[in-house]
């Protein structure tokens, strides 16, 4: 069953855990453009996935308007063209499996998203060579939360085999494609809108639904099939040099935006790497300084620094300083908003067992009394024991920990307010 051609439903994939900071920004900039016609946001915790429903708003007007703004939280749009409840028994049979997905895509609409997209990729010379292609797709399959035997680039052929069978005169390309004709399931999406609009409609959630219900709805699995609105790579967005453990641009934006730091403030990120936490942060409060502090000399000097200049952000300063003796003044600093070492992709446990004490000493002596730290880091375990030193419960409260996803690690966002 497709979704009712009345309703446009687009998917935004965003940071893991930062979702509300997402659909904020999707309601700020879209549904206020779209006036008075009935709209649904809907954000998936811990997901990475922000969903709107459109009713009775004409797919091009959307995908223009789309193509219009920039979207600072997302990394991916999709165009959702179909969404369907998967069969149990299907989804524990393989072969099964690949048949409901090709069916499925087979069976959905696609005619109104490739009219409204009209990408064409392809050259001169191919269409010459053979102009019976009508243009170049790709399948692609996520598998979300969701663990299945069958590997994703096999889903994934699946997908483009039923879009191929639907629409023989478009040829697969892996790259150089115009559309990417994308797969995706989940067993997390247990917002009732969602569930309600996979039959065609917007409807509100029913307060009545009781817990067999809504752990039986909570089991289910829902298959969506959809088109790709292609989009810059979010990864060289304000930046042109990376390092090995370089934060997507994305996730440093909702970081910043969860620290929303005053006009006037200061604000220190104390590794801050090739910059990405204080260009993104610059980029979106023009009036606030960020401050960038990293103990490797090539990579402040180059990398970040090389992106601080191509970005052309006028309220960054970097400086070559080390997290164990930070080179300020005692509370000089509003806000510390920082991706600590995890000792995973750099470094060693044992590295970050000498580091975190230290650091947490070196922000509480810099940082303003009732000042925030916003903190990242995979090392749950050590970051906590740190918490629970006699010297530091007094100085910090510990004021939320969120649980976000970066690079398929899970990490934790803690959030810090100083006593004194």
């Amino acid at each position: 069953m497709v979704s009712n051609s009345k309703h446009v439903h687009i998917l935004f994939h965003v940071p893991e855990g930062l979702e509300f900071i997402a659909k904020n920004e999707v309601n700020a900039k879209i549904t206020s453009q779209l006036k008075q016609q009935s709209t649904a946001i809907v954000a998936d915790s811990n997901t990475g996935r922000v969903h709107l429903i459109c009713h009775q708003t004409k797919l091009p007007t959307l995908i223009t308007l789309l193509n219009s703004i920039h979207l600072l939280s997302v990394r991916e749009t999709i165009v959702v063209a179909s969404m369907v409840e998967f069969p149990a028994q299907e989804f524990d049979n393989n072969d099964k499996t690949c048949e409901f997905i090709t069916e499925t895509t087979t069976n959905t609409k696609f005619d109104p998203i490739l009219a409204s997209l009209k990408y064409h990729h392809h050259s001169k010379k191919e269409e010459e060579k053979d102009k019976t292609v009508a243009g170049l797709f790709r399948g692609t399959f996520y598998k979300e939360d969701l663990k299945h035997k069958v590997k994703s680039p096999e889903l994934a052929s699946w997908v483009g085999f039923g879009f191929g069978k639907k629409y023989p005169d478009y040829k697969v390309k892996l790259e150089g494609y115009d559309y990417e004709i994308v797969g995706l399931w989940t067993q997390k999406t247990m917002n009732p809108i969602l569930w309600n609009h996979k039959d065609g409609g917007i409807k509100n959630s029913n307060d009545n639904n009781n817990e067999d219900e809504q752990q039986q709805q909570d089991r289910k699995v829902l298959l969506m099939i959809g088109v790709t609105i292609r989009t810059q790579d979010t990864k060289f967005r304000n930046r042109q040099f990376f390092g090995k453990t370089s934060m997507n641009p994305c996730i440093a934006y909702c970081l910043a935006q969860v620290a929303n730091p005053s006009a006037g403030q200061v604000v220190l990120d104390m590794c801050c790497g090739t910059g990405t936490i204080p260009i993104e942060g610059a980029s979106c409060f023009p009036n606030v300084l960020w401050i960038g502090s990293e103990v490797q000399e090539i990579t402040l000097c180059e990398k970040a620094k090389g992106n601080v200049e191509h970005t052309c952000v006028n309220n960054v300063e970097l400086m070559l300083g080390d997290g164990r003796n930070l080179c300020f003044r005692d509370q000089s600093v509003d806000i510390i908003l920082t991706d600590w070492p995890w000792g995973l992709r750099e470094g060693s446990y044992l590295t970050i067992q000498r580091l975190y004490p230290k650091f947490m000493k070196q922000i509480g002596r810099v940082l303003k009394s009732k000042g925030k730290a916003y903190i990242v880091t995979q090392g749950h375990k050590l970051f906590n024991q740190v918490l629970n030193y006699p010297w530091c419960k007094a100085m910090w409260d510990v004021d939320e920990v969120k649980s976000i996803g970066i690079g398929g690690y899970n990490v934790s966002l803690y959030i810090l307010s100083k006593k004194l």
